[in-house]
């Protein structure tokens, strides 16, 4: 088999383990939610804004703004859809991570053993 095609393979094979479906679901849940995503966009603004007026020494600006961004934080984390979504993600991440691992550990041996 090609290198491609195995590839190919083994993305089919995760893409239909039960908990990665379950992610995806989660994760299309969590972007559907006009809600969350309009007060992460604005978090994310707020935070940039911080950033500069810490930058520029407007100690207040900065203070005022980071709390802002910290309550819509609070608020977009503890969301049953976010919950959702970071638990799922965590699976998968670890699934990513192992998968990583033994590619990783396979390649070297090879390399070791100049095969």
């Amino acid at each position: 088999m090609h290198y491609d095609d195995l590839v190919d393979l083994l993305v089919e094979k995760i893409k239909s383990l039960d908990y990665v479906k379950d992610f995806q679901q989660a994760e299309t849940a969590l972007m559907a939610n006009q809600e969350l995503f309009k007060a992460q966009e604005e978090m994310k603004a707020l935070q940039k804004e911080a950033v500069l007026y810490q930058k520029i020494d407007k100690i207040q600006a900065y203070k005022k703004t980071s709390q802002s961004a910290q309550v819509i934080e609070k608020r977009i984390k503890h969301h049953p859809l976010v919950d959702d979504y970071a638990t799922k993600l965590e699976d998968v991440n670890d699934l990513v991570q192992y998968i990583t691992g033994e590619l990783e550990e396979k390649v070297n041996l090879l390399l070791e053993t100049g095969e």
